[in-house]
């Protein structure tokens, strides 16, 4: 993410917008966010990262984190978000940790029906 605010109604609303592109046209189920740069944020835009991981659960897909830290990781840390979003310090374990759920979401779906 290159915004370091995301607290102007404008910026929620595209920011919101493109994270749903992103999901929809390239079909990326699994998604890393880097949120080193961001400075500040609102409910609103916290509104649409949760909308997102919902979106993503939905396609059988996750959301992760990185990069949190400062205000921000308060607001994460306030809300109890860090354990509701897969949290990672940098982008490559964001990574990993993904590997990991969707190696272990793989494994407990096999011989369940569809």
């Amino acid at each position: 993410m290159t915004q370091p605010s995301l607290c102007e109604e404008d910026n929620i609303e595209q920011f919101g917008t493109e994270l749903n592109q992103v999901v929809e046209v390239t079909g990326c189920n699994w998604l890393v966010l880097d949120m080193q740069n961001v400075t500040l944020i609102t409910s609103s835009a916290v509104g649409k990262l949760i909308g997102l991981h919902r979106n993503l659960h939905r396609r059988e897909g996750r959301l992760g984190l990185c990069g949190i830290k400062g205000v921000i990781r308060n607001v994460f840390q306030t809300a109890k978000l860090i354990d509701y979003f897969h949290v990672a310090p940098t982008a490559n374990d964001a990574v990993e940790l993904l590997q990991r759920e969707k190696a272990n979401l793989s494994a407990t779906s096999i011989g369940k029906p569809k």
